[in-house]
């Protein structure tokens, strides 16, 4: 499916606007999710500076604890040429951490209401860990309403590689010792080559989540995500990309989805851990951006047929 990936080479992290913790501040924006009777606030990053293709949009899912940073890259990278938009799951970074369930149908039908607040004509869905099991359940949901699907470090089945112990682990603790863990559990998100700079950034986006987020979405999102069954109704085409050291959802996980979902490709990218949108940030979002452009490219040429006939 993807074409020139061979001309990109990883090269040392020379991004230095990206090292402050929110280089996008000035791009964000609040807008209100309706849920049960109630209102909250989910805080989004909303790039759409005159882009070269301003009809296609890309909305980006981030993972269980983190926040629309993980996409800095992303945003950077592609904005130039799409409208591109990372938000805060509710819970998570800036957006509103009230009481919830913070299971899959509370994410999925968030993620419902933000497409349908922009209402794009082309749609792009990126989802990195956890935010993939929230794109394929509203793809499954939501069938032939978007262009194609990206899906980071995912799983068919977050189950397995995550121990039974974890959710024990988040049920009672105070924030030091939450904070505790993460500096510990980041380090196991990344290869030992990490800039040190980089794993600090990881380890503060995820520092912004409560642990209730966290334990609540551990056992009602990502436990509970087992769709083997159903994942071959997925026909959007799909790019599923992996590091190769990825010790949370390890290369097999990926190369399962890739024999599930019947139109995907399988991208494996060296020396990169889970946490490849950070690690391997600039090769992980050239590889998008080309991804997106030949989804493009795609439709421009069966638009152009349909004309034709």
């Amino acid at each position: 499916m993807l074409k020139r990936t061979e001309e990109f080479t990883l090269e040392d992290f020379k991004d230095k606007d990206l090292l402050v913790y929110d280089p996008f501040y000035d791009k964000r924006i609040n807008i209100p999710i309706r849920r049960g009777g109630t209102t909250y606030n989910v805080s989004l990053i909303d790039m759409n500076e005159k882009p070269l293709h301003p009809d296609w949009t890309v909305i980006c899912v981030h993972g269980w604890g983190s926040n629309a940073l993980n996409y800095r890259f992303v945003l950077k990278y592609l904005s130039p040429y799409y409208r591109v938009i990372a938000y805060d799951l509710k819970g998570h970074g800036e957006s509103d951490k009230d009481e919830d369930t913070y299971d899959l149908g509370l994410f999925t039908e968030e993620l419902a209401q933000i497409i349908n607040h922009f209402n794009p004509n082309n749609l792009v869905l990126i989802g990195h860990s956890m935010g993939t099991a929230i794109v394929m359940n509203y793809v499954y949901l939501n069938p032939r309403k978007i262009k194609a699907i990206a899906l980071i470090s995912s799983s068919a089945d977050f189950e397995k590689p995550l121990p039974r112990i974890v959710p024990l682990v988040f049920s009672k603790v105070d924030e030091r010792l939450k904070n505790a863990l993460i500096h510990t559990g980041m380090a196991l998100c990344v290869t030992k080559d990490c800039p040190k700079i980089l794993l600090d950034i990881l380890r503060e986006q995820n520092k912004r989540t409560p642990y209730e987020v966290y334990r609540k979405a551990l056992l009602n999102t990502i436990y509970p995500w087992k769709k083997d069954e159903d994942l071959n109704k997925i026909k959007e085409p799909t790019l599923i990309m992996v590091g190769d050291k990825d010790i949370v959802t390890p290369v097999s996980n990926s190369e399962k989805l890739n024999k599930l979902i019947p139109n995907s490709r399988l991208l494996i990218i060296p020396n990169a851990g889970h946490s490849v949108l950070i690690e391997k940030g600039k090769h992980a979002a050239l590889l998008l951006l080309e991804f997106v452009e030949f989804i493009r490219e795609q439709e421009q040429a069966k638009q152009k047929e349909e004309r034709k006939e």
